[in-house]
């Protein structure tokens, strides 16, 4: 049979195409399009993207497109982000592939050895799944902006946990980039509990999600159909029975026609999908139907040479019969030029269905002795140990099915498939107990096999999985037998109930099985356990003997060579040895990034920037702690860990900038990194820093919005440096409305808990807080009979908690203030001892604040000083000025009352341009220019998206709608002027 079965035009679906090009026609303008093209299958959804394909290849857009694959009714680890790579891969040329891949050659070489086959046994722990998809992000922003990108997956109802959390973090993420995503799925194989369910339910509510659903053809476009595949009109009678018989499938069209060419009487045509299917497998010869039984067992497709070695036929006969299986429309010659694969996946499923399971189990059997005889028989595809797990579980070969089943999982995991990794391992231990010898056969023993189930589980994000894995384990060891294999399955137990947030059963849990390994001779897990111990007590706020189980961890772990342990406890001990000691106390910090950098140990490394960051800030060194975090931010940068480790650095960097008043500088660095959409405690902490900076610019509602949002992050939040934030901000709301009853109660409540030393810098400003609160009920002249109790309370925990850095004796000072101002007494001098201690502690809002005080106090009293206020409260209005803070309409109406004049605070700049951040004036600049977001990304090298951000952020302040607007505006304030 020559004659071609498929219409050499698209029939209807004018109305589909159509929202697909506008959907592209969006994309190739620089803005994101995500579509999900659902129907049953053989519907057309292939013929409709291959359409799409040419109109965006004639368009000047990039296509990349990957597929899903089901094995043995599991999908293929991430085998759409396998074909994109492999298709760049062999299409790209070495330069630019390199500057395409960046950082994260090595990390997508877990998935495609091609890349960098020195890293094909690479350990797991050296990535996270959250890592990848970072680096895929990446990938995919660098292909956009050098042009629109169509990106293809196709089949998406096979899609493995990997591939779906790939998808669901793209369509998350996608924002202000040329990218089309196109997403396929057959809706009839979405059963009531299939897991694609409840993400296209929830992307339906998504707006910019468009959903285009194919359903059957119509009579007519049957016909239409029919005509154009015989280039003439058909028979009544004919088209009527093909209509009747396909029910309008275009495939079950396509199969019918070919039946009949092939000689079957269109009347006698059997009425079922399966027997329409086979009917057509069974007008090929012998040899034919047994290359296709062949290829049906392989999975979705199968090189050439493996089908040889498999199909059992001499190699003349075997070109004939694949030649033949093509010819009729049923095998295809896959993307790889070297193999095969059925024109659909419905006529696969029909011959495999139909074989006896005597047929199957040896087909199965025979490719993975030749697989196991020759990996290479696969083809390109990495995946050899998943494919012979499949192949020897379905033979029945359960001691070959262990073996690879291990192995698989061991890939798996260091391609970053937790999931699939996690699958493959269970199937072992389902296995374990029916193979004789299973240790030796798997090479590894029952306990190592469910810890590396555990950490599967456990990457994948299901820690609770991975603590009941680890139970397994546990029950398997009997008390006082092994003690150092007990000892080792305790620690991870514990890391997962630290995972949990469960700290303090993880320490005890750690103690435990500190006392199962003896002090010396040192070893490996007496260091694993000790480290793991020193994070555990640290959390649970015990910082002197968190100090004692580090140092201990740290020189067990020199004396085993154990750099990754010893860098671990090291930065743990100097991170709160530094709050305990002071400067003395960073030595170790110091000592432990240098040492995880050097045998570069990334995670470890980066946890040491965040550490050392915060530790410095803490002391006050505001300066040294932001060029930290800078320093951090670097080295993630040059790994491409841009949206994971680099994020939570910028909380480190964006509070010192605030507290050195470079507060739009700040402003910038939180904006930018928010864009990203973070999650969980990046979110929480960004969001926190940016709504306390709103309260002292007087942004009430974006304050509120802030703290509304970051809740949403919260997650486990019982530590004070989560907390008391919040609790601040949400006080100074209440308080700015004068609403003091209420921030009373809320600062109350969140002084409650007894803070620790780690807790001290982030319960200062809550106590200078509530002193400022009292005060102002005070000034008020309300009648408040709690109000001395009150106060009282507050000084009392003012003289009970540490003062030991510059920022802490600032607000000390403050507080005692406050308690001058509640009570009218030595108002001047004690203000004028908070204005130094403010200015030592380089602490820029409240120096500006406390000048605001001491003006008001120099004004008032028995002796009024105006020539000192006037001073005063004029470096305060300039301070307020440069912050952009609202003490300055603080400064201004007390100017008014007292009638200080303030004309040499300089020249009033209009109130927006004080609002305006650095990157946003840089931003507006471009906006002027008439610059789209994409041109401003490539300019100021942001992504498309925070320019948006930035953009969106620049009209709300200008109280405009439009970007012409903006424009006009900023002419007519001056506001691109320098300075």
């Amino acid at each position: 049979m020559s004659r071609d079965v498929v219409s050499p035009v698209l029939v209807g679906r004018r109305s589909e195409l159509a929202r697909l090009r506008a959907q592209l026609d969006r994309a190739a303008g620089g803005r994101p399009a995500v579509v999900l093209l659902g129907g049953e299958a053989g519907v057309g959804k292939s013929r409709l993207v291959r359409e799409l394909t040419r109109t965006a290849t004639a368009r000047g857009v990039r296509v990349l497109s990957g597929g899903c694959a089901e094995l043995g009714g599991e999908g293929l680890a991430l085998a759409p982000l396998v074909d994109v790579l492999r298709a760049l891969a062999r299409s790209v040329p070495a330069g630019e592939l390199d500057r395409l891949l960046g950082p994260a050659r090595r990390e997508f070489a877990r998935l495609l050895p091609e890349l960098d086959p020195s890293v094909a046994d690479a350990s797991a722990a050296e990535g996270s799944p959250a890592r990848l998809l970072e680096h895929v992000l990446g990938l995919i922003t660098r292909l956009a902006a050098r042009q629109p990108l169509l990106l293809i997956i196709e089949d998406l109802h096979w899609a493995d946990r990997s591939t779906r959390d790939l998808v669901v973090f793209l369509v998350r993420t996608l924002r202000d980039l040329g990218v089309l995503l196109l997403l396929t799925y057959r809706s009839d194989e979405l059963h009531r509990r299939h897991p694609l369910r409840p993400l296209l339910t929830a992307w339906e509510r998504v707006r910019a999600v468009e959903h285009v659903e194919l359903g059957r053809f119509t009579r007519d476009e049957v016909i239409a159909q029919l005509h154009a595949i015989r280039d003439a009109p058909p028979p009544v009678a004919f088209a009527t029975v093909v209509f009747e018989r396909s029910q309008g499938n275009a495939f079950l069209v396509e199969e019918i026609v070919a039946a009949v060419d092939a000689g079957a009487d269109p009347g006698d045509l059997p009425p079922s999908l399966r027997d329409v299917l086979l009917a057509r497998t069974e007008t090929v010869s012998e040899p034919a139907q047994r290359v296709l039984r062949a290829a049906a067992a392989a999975g979705p497709r199968v090189d050439h040479r493996l089908l040889e070695a498999v199909a059992g036929l001499p190699e003349a006969d075997l070109r004939a019969a694949v030649r033949e299986a093509v010819e009729h429309h049923l095998l295809v010659v896959d993307a790889t030029g070297h193999g095969y694969a059925f024109r659909h996946e419905l006529t696969r499923d029909a011959v495999y269905d139909d074989m006896l399971p005597g047929e199957r189990v040896l087909l199965h059997a025979a490719y993975g002795a030749a697989l196991a005889a020759d990996p290479a028989l696969l083809g390109d595809d990495g995946g050899v140990a998943a494919t012979l797990a499949h192949h020897w579980y379905a033979a029945q070969d359960l001691p070959r099915a262990l073996a690879a089943s291990v192995r698989a999982g061991r890939q798996a995991a260091s391609a970053y498939a937790s999931a699939e990794a996690g699958s493959h391992l269970e199937r072992a231990m389902q296995i374990w107990s029916r193979v004789p010898d299973a240790e030796e056969v798997a090479g590894l023993d029952w306990i190592q096999l469910t810890l590396l189930s555990a950490e599967a589980a456990w990457a994948a994000g299901d820690p609770g999985r991975g603590l009941s894995i680890v139970d397994r384990a546990l029950a398997a060891v009997p008390t006082g037998a092994e003690p150092v294999q007990r000892a080792r399955i305790i620690e991870r137990r514990a890391f997962m109930l630290r995972a949990l947030g469960r700290e303090e059963e993880a320490a005890t849990e750690l103690r435990e099985a500190l006392t199962l390994l003896p002090a010396e001779p040192a070893t490996v897990t007496r260091a694993v356990v000790l480290a793991s111990l020193a994070t555990s007590i640290r959390w649970v706020g015990r910082p002197e003997e968190a100090c004692a189980v580090a140092t201990e961890a740290a020189r067990t772990a020199a004396t085993v060579g154990a750099p990754a342990q010893q860098a671990d406890a090291l930065i743990t001990l100097g991170s709160v040895s530094g709050y305990l000691h002071g400067e003395d106390g960073l030595g170790p910090l110091r000592e432990g990034i240098a040492l995880a950098e050097k045998h570069g140990i990334v995670d470890v490394a980066l946890r040491g920037h965040i550490n050392y960051s915060d530790t410095l800030e803490m002391l006050g060194r505001h300066a040294a702690a932001a060029d930290s975090a800078r320093a951090g931010i670097a080295l993630a940068a040059r790994l491409g860990h841009t949206r994971s480790w680099a994020a939570m650095l910028t909380g480190t960097l964006a509070e010192p900038l605030i507290r050195l008043g470079r507060w739009r500088q700040g402003l910038d660095v939180i904006t930018e990194t928010l864009a990203d959409d973070p999650t969980g405690i990046v979110a929480y902490t960004l969001l926190l820093i940016r709504g306390g900076l709103r309260s002292w610019q007087g942004d009430a509602a974006g304050a509120v919005q802030d703290v509304r949002d970051a809740r949403r992050h919260a997650g486990r939040t019982g530590d004070a440096h989560f907390t008391a934030p919040m609790v601040f901000i949400t006080s100074e709301q209440s308080r700015a409305a004068g609403r003091h009853a209420e921030a009373r109660e809320l600062i109350r409540a969140g002084l409650q808990r007894p803070p620790t030393v780690l807790d001290v810098r982030y319960v200062w400003p809550l106590t200078w807080l509530g002193a400022r609160v009292e005060a102002d009920i005070a000034a008020a002249g309300q009648h408040d009979p709690a109000g001395e109790e009150r106060a009282e309370a507050l000084l009392a925990l003012a003289a009970a908690l540490p003062a030991t850095t510059p920022p802490m004796r600032a607000y000390r000072a403050m507080a005692a203030a406050e308690a001058a101002r509640r009570v009218r007494q030595g108002e001047r001098e004690a203000w004028r001892t908070a204005v130094a201690a403010a200015r030592a502690a380089e602490e820029a809002y409240p120096l500006c604040y406390c000048l605001f005080r001491l003006a008001e106090a120099e004004c008032s009293g028995p002796q009024p000083d105006p020539g000192a206020a006037t001073a005063t409260a004029r470096e305060s209005l300039l301070l307020a000025q440069e912050l952009g803070s609202a003490t300055a309409d603080d400064v201004r109406a007390l100017a008014g009352r007292a009638r200080l004049r303030l004309e040499k605070a300089g020249p009033r700049a209009p109130g927006i341009r004080l609002r305006l951040t650095g990157r946003e004036r840089e931003v507006l600049a471009l906006v002027t220019e008439g610059r789209s977001n994409g041109q401003i990304a490539s300019a100021l090298f942001i992504s498309p998206k925070t320019a948006s951000v930035h953009v969106s952020n620049i009209l709300a302040k200008l109280s405009v709608s439009s970007r012409t607007e903006a424009a006009t505006t900023a002419h007519r304030l001056g506001l691109l002027a320098s300075g």
